[in-house]
C-alpha cells in the first residue's frame, strides 16, 4: 500500500486529489494507494481564495474557464446554469453565463461540491480516503519515504507528498506588526472588519486585485471613512470586457517563435518576443499605428487610467486586450522558453505591466471604484517610498517620494502573493527550506522539473511535488485556476506512472 499525502484543501489540493480519484478508478491500483488530505480549515475546496464571503470578492476569469476539471474548463458554467445563471444575485455581467464573474464564494461551493461527490466516488470504488484537519508543520524523510508532522504532534506516513500550500501570506512590513492598526494580510477579510472602524482613515498598501478586494471588503461592510492606495507604480488593473473577443494571432505565434530559435540556435529573447507582441497589435489595431509611449501609466493618474479602461471595456476591449486575451494559453509555453536571466529581465522590464494588463479586474468592479473616485472617497498614491509608524500621534506616515506624506489610522498589507519562498510566511516552507527539501530558484518560487512537477533537491526532490505559488518562477499564471488544474493532472499522470511501473510489490 502506497501512501500520498496532499497538504492543502484548496483549489489546488481538491484538483489534485480529484484528479488522483479519476486515473486510479481507470487503472488496476485503485486498492493499492490510500489518499491523504490535511487541511487546517473544516471545509474542503475553499482555501483563502474562495473561502471569503463578501460580495465584492469577485473571480477576475469568466466562467466558462473555471472548471475543475483538465479537459472541461466549462464543467463550471455547465454547473452554473444548472444553479441559475446570470439570475443569480452572485454572478456578475452579461446574460451569457459562460462569460459571466461569480463570486469567489459560489466558485467555492463549486468546488467543495465536486470533493463530495468524489469522495463518495473513492468509497464506491474502493480507494482509501483520510482527512485529517490539522497545519502541517514539518516534512522528514523516513523508511525510505516521508513522514508528515502536524502542529498538535501526529504524524503520518507518506511515500509521496504534494504540496498544495495555496496563498502565502507575505512576510514584508514585520516591523509594524507590533502596531494594533496593521493588518498583515486581507484574508481572511473577518481580519480586517474587526479592527476597522466605520470612520477610519484607511491605508492600503498595493495598488493590485489584492488591493481591490480590500476595498470591497470595506465598502461591503459599510465603510465610510477615506481610503487611499499606496504603491511603487501606483497603477491599477486594466478592466474586463464583459465578454471578451475572440483573436486569431497571425505573428505572435510558436510557430514563428520556435522558427527564430531554430535559425538563430539560441533562445528567442524577451525583446524579441516583446517586438513580436508589438507587430501582432499593431495588425490588429485599426488604425494600424500604436504611439506605444503613450501606453505608459507609471505618471497617469490612477482614476483618469480606470476611466479610460472603463471606456474600452464598454466597447468591448480593444487590441491590446484582444492579443493579451489570446495569450492564455501561450504565454506559458514561452516562459518556458526562457531560461533564468530572460524570465528576470521580462520581470524587470515588464513585469508589473504584464501584472496589469494580464490580470484585469471585472467590469463591475470596476464601476465601484470609479464611484469611489468620483466621491473622493478613494485616491491612489504612486510613488510610495517608506512606512513609519508616528508613537505621537497614534497612526502610519506614508513617506512618497514626490509629495508630502500621508497620515492614516489603519494600514492593510495587500501587495499581493510574495514571489520568493523566503518571503512566504509559512512555516512549513520555512522548515523545508532549512532542510534543503526544497531549492529557492531566483526568478520566484521553489525549483521544480516542469514536465512532472516534483521538485528539485538532492534531499528530497524524488518524492514531493509542488503546484500553484509555490512555484511561481518556474511557471507562469501559477494563480489562476485552469492553469493549476492543468499542471494538477500532469502532476498526477507522473505520480501515478511511478507507482503502477514498479514501486508496489
Amino acid at each position: 500500500m502506497k501512501n500520498i499525502t496532499i497538504i492543502g484543501g484548496g483549489a489546488c489540493g481538491t484538483a489534485v486529489f480529484i484528479e488522483l480519484v479519476l486515473q486510479m478508478a481507470a487503472s488496476a491500483i485503485a486498492r493499492d494507494v490510500k489518499l491523504r488530505i490535511i487541511e487546517k480549515e473544516k471545509a474542503l475546496g475553499y482555501g483563502l481564495a474562495f473561502g471569503t464571503d463578501q460580495p465584492g470578492h469577485l473571480l477576475n476569469t469568466q466562467a466558462e474557464l473555471m472548471g475543475i476539471h483538465v479537459h472541461e474548463p466549462e464543467h463550471f458554467s455547465e454547473w452554473l446554469k444548472d444553479m441559475g445563471g446570470s439570475n443569480r444575485d452572485d454572478v456578475k455581467g452579461p446574460q451569457d453565463t459562460a462569460n459571466t464573474y461569480t463570486t469567489r464564494s459560489l466558485y467555492g461551493k463549486y468546488v467543495a461540491g465536486q470533493v463530495k461527490h468524489y469522495m463518495a466516488k473513492a468509497a464506491e470504488i474502493g480507494i482509501s480516503v483520510e482527512i485529517v484537519h490539522a497545519e502541517a508543520m514539518d516534512i522528514q524523510r523516513k523508511s525510505g519515504g516521508y513522514e508528515v508532522i502536524c502542529a498538535e504532534g501526529n504524524r503520518y506516513p507518506s511515500d509521496y507528498v504534494v504540496l498544495a500550500l495555496g496563498t502565502p501570506k507575505p512576510k514584508n512590513y514585520q516591523n509594524l506588526s507590533a502596531y494594533s492598526g496593521y493588518i498583515d494580510f486581507p484574508w481572511p477579510s473577518e481580519r480586517i472588519i474587526d479592527k476597522v472602524q466605520p470612520k477610519d482613515q484607511v491605508g492600503i498598501l498595493g495598488t493590485s486585485l489584492s488591493a481591490i478586494d480590500a476595498v470591497m471588503t470595506l465598502i461591503d461592510n459599510g465603510h465610510q471613512g477615506p481610503i487611499s492606495l499606496f504603491s511603487p507604480d501606483g497603477m491599477l488593473p486594466r478592466v474586463q470586457p464583459e465578454k471578451p473577443r475572440d483573436y486569431e494571432r497571425q505573428i505572435f505565434t510558436i510557430n514563428h517563435i520556435h522558427r527564430i530559435k531554430r535559425e538563430a540556435l539560441s533562445q528567442v529573447t524577451v525583446k524579441e518576443v516583446f517586438g513580436l507582441f508589438q507587430k501582432e497589435v499593431e495588425a490588429h489595431a485599426p488604425s494600424k499605428t500604436i504611439d506605444w509611449t503613450s501606453l505608459k501609466r507609471e505618471k497617469k493618474k490612477a482614476e483618469e487610467m480606470l476611466y479610460e479602461d472603463i471606456a474600452i471595456a464598454e466597447k468591448g476591449g480593444d487590441a491590446l486586450s484582444d492579443v493579451i486575451q489570446s495569450l492564455r494559453y501561450v504565454a506559458g509555453v514561452v516562459w518556458q522558453m526562457w531560461d533564468t536571466q530572460e524570465k528576470l529581465r521580462f520581470k524587470r522590464w515588464l513585469g508589473s505591466y504584464w501584472t496589469v494588463y494580464r490580470h484585469p479586474m471585472p467590469l463591475y468592479n470596476a464601476y465601484r471604484l470609479k464611484a469611489l473616485f468620483e466621491t473622493k472617497q478613494l485616491k491612489v498614491f504612486p510613488a510610495l517610498d517608506e512606512v513609519e509608524f508616528d508613537k505621537q500621534h497614534r497612526n502610519f506616515m506614508m513617506k512618497l517620494k514626490h509629495s508630502a506624506p500621508e497620515q492614516v489610522d489603519k494600514l492593510i498589507n495587500a501587495t499581493g502573493i510574495p514571489s520568493s519562498l523566503a518571503e512566504m510566511g509559512c512555516p512549513l516552507v520555512d522548515r523545508l527550506l532549512e532542510k534543503k527539501y526544497l531549492i529557492p530558484y531566483s526568478v520566484g518560487g521553489a525549483l521544480i522539473d516542469e514536465l512532472t512537477m516534483q521538485t528539485l533537491s538532492p534531499k528530497g526532490g524524488e518524492g514531493i511535488y509542488a503546484l500553484g505559488h509555490l512555484v511561481n518562477g518556474m511557471l507562469l499564471d501559477v494563480n489562476a485556476v485552469w492553469y493549476n488544474v492543468r499542471t494538477a493532472a500532469t502532476l498526477c499522470n507522473h505520480l501515478l506512472s511511478k507507482i503502477k511501473h514498479g514501486y508496489i510489490s
